[in-house]
């Protein structure tokens, strides 16, 4: 693969972690069934794996008003037709009750080339190690 034709690849999976982030946070299901394919998996915390219609249910009903998602150190991998998406998402929500909540979640996002685009096929994420005081 030429040097060109990688540098194409990162820009497309850097694209489409930003259109599924963006998706997520206006709890947009429609396009986030765009973005996900039919075997798309979920595994988060607890070891808890879901499919792509419990993902996105579970996306509409995150509790509050989703202030804003933030991708920290996004780094995007080439392996032919797979790539990998690594970082850390801060989400910022307030709560029903008004309180506003900060979740620093890391992540390890799969994603595959079929028919000429990416698709996430996998989404990995767990709560982020507590900062040093």
């Amino acid at each position: 693969m030429s040097p060109e034709t990688v540098q194409a690849h990162h820009r497309e999976l850097l694209e489409l972690e930003r259109a599924v982030t963006q998706a997520i946070q206006e709890r947009n299901g429609a396009r986030l069934r765009e973005l996900l394919p039919e075997d798309f998996v979920y595994r988060g915390p607890g070891d808890v794996e879901t499919d792509r219609a419990a993902f996105i249910t579970s996306v509409a009903n995150i509790p509050g008003t989703i202030l804003g998602i933030e991708m920290l150190s996004l780094r995007a991998h080439v392996f032919g037709d797979t790539g990998v998406l690594t970082g850390a998402q801060r989400a910022r929500v307030r709560l029903p009750d008004g309180t506003e909540v900060t979740d620093v979640q890391t992540f390890a996002d799969v994603c595959q080339r079929r028919d000429g685009r990416w698709w996430m096929v996998l989404a990995h994420s767990l709560p982020a190690a507590p900062e040093a005081p």
